[in-house]
């Protein structure tokens, strides 16, 4: 068992009545959220954090599980009223951890993109073998293909790069080990644990988690919403951060 870490993050603190907490997908760092932070930060203090094995955060060994990754939130920060969380991918799965285990006072939750189980183990497997292999370099132009659909990889190159060099500089040990605990990650009994507000939001051309997934999350977590990002993939930040933050603004009534 792992003990938790410290996690790096990055903050832009204003004179906000709210806050919101992001958590960034597989192979990807806090940066992610910048431009939808850019666009939020003066009615919200946004927090954008790097998980495990990721960006600036500390690399442990393999074997920890989603439940530790979301310990390593509550470990890192201290706050003294409940904070808005965002996660994408398996940054949902961490947000979803944080309020089944109240490990952090949550106000409200918006889960992008994501699932209360994800994949077949024997995926996973495959994709951790890869990896072990050969490295990031393996997997990357694959991962890029379940991260945007295809009109937008032919047409955002700029985008497509950074992202990219964004996933090659993970750590291969960081990874895996985050690939093993959405491989070993199925919370579909511990949903209706969570009471905050929900919206589970989906891109309509996301083949990770299709929208298909992200409605049945739904409708597994009482009182939750639902909603459908027409022409977006499986990172609404990257892909269309104005959409984003449209959407973040108004399930949170703030959109003036």
């Amino acid at each position: 068992m792992s003990n938790e870490v410290k996690l790096n993050y990055n903050s832009e603190i204003g004179n906000n009545q709210e806050s919101i907490l992001f958590i960034h997908p597989l192979g990807a760092d806090n940066s992610v959220f910048d431009s939808v932070i850019t666009k939020l930060k003066n009615k919200f203090n946004c927090f954008s954090v790097d998980i495990r094995g990721h960006g600036k955060s500390p690399v442990t060994e393999p074997g920890f599980s989603i439940k530790e990754m979301a310990k390593d939130i509550s470990s890192t920060f201290d706050f003294d009223k409940p904070v808005n969380v965002m996660g994408v991918s398996i940054g949902g799965m961490i947000a979803m951890n944080l309020a089944i285990y109240k490990l952090i006072p949550i106000d409200n939750l918006i889960l992008s993109d994501t699932g209360h189980k994800i994949g077949d183990f024997d995926l996973w497997q495959q994709r951790i073998d890869l990896v072990n292999s050969g490295g990031l370099e393996k997997i990357v132009d694959m991962a890029l293909e379940r991260w945007f659909p295809r009109n937008f990889r032919n047409t955002a190159s700029d985008v497509i790069e950074d992202c990219k060099k964004l996933q090659l500089k993970t750590s291969v040990k960081g990874y895996i080990g985050a690939c093993q605990a959405i491989q070993n990650e199925d919370i579909t009994g511990q949903l209706s644990l969570i009471t905050q507000k929900t919206l589970v939001v989906n891109g309509s051309e996301d083949i990770s988690t299709p929208p298909k997934l992200g409605k049945e999350l739904a409708n597994l977590i009482s009182g939750a919403s639902f909603k459908e990002l027409k022409g977006i993939g499986h990172v609404p930040p990257l892909q269309d951060p104005d959409l984003t933050a449209k959407t973040i603004q108004e399930f949170l009534y703030l959109d003036k």
